[in-house]
């Protein structure tokens, strides 16, 4: 007998919503930087983790931030009065730069991946050489000469016989 592995998706339409629609996000901020920087191509792999390392920096620094505001929010809890109102609005601006920043991580991370592994060229060295030599001789004078055929070697002598 054979099975068939099925999967559900039992997240709720709104967290489906919000991966695409993050997704848009960074596809939009992508091409957003694109069209008002010129930003230059990633030219390999310890530049493309220099750009995904300094966007980690920042968030881990967002991370801090986002830590330190909610043991904030923890002490208050104890304490009567509005304090926490107000370390609840820090704590909101906190995660939403931290958000804003990874976001931004995953757009470098997205055109890091178009630079550098989408246009990459999978065809071995000898596929390459095939490919520019037909590319360069369109003729089929490629210095070799194609060796006769039984049948041509037989007239060939045929006629070698003839002539003595």
């Amino acid at each position: 007998m054979e099975y068939e592995q099925m999967e559900m998706d039992v997240r709720l339409d709104s967290e489906r919503d919000l991966k695409e629609n993050i997704s848009t996000v960074v596809k939009f901020l992508y091409d957003q930087r694109n069209r008002e920087v010129n930003v230059s191509k990633v030219r390999n792999k310890h530049e493309g983790y220099g750009i995904a390392a300094e966007a980690f920096a920042k968030i881990a620094g967002k991370e801090k931030i986002v830590k330190t505001t909610m043991n904030m929010y923890l002490g208050g809890l104890q304490v009567n009065g509005e304090d926490c109102v107000q370390t609840v609005s820090t704590l909101y601006n906190s995660v939403v730069d931290m958000a804003c920043d990874t976001i931004s991580m995953a757009a470098d991370l997205h055109r890091i991946l178009n630079d550098m592994y989408y246009d990459v060229d999978s065809r071995t060295p000898l596929e390459k050489a095939i490919d520019e030599a037909k590319a360069n001789n369109a003729s089929d004078d490629d210095g070799f000469e194609e060796a006769p055929m039984e049948e041509e070697l037989e007239d060939e002598e045929d006629e070698e016989e003839d002539e003595e």
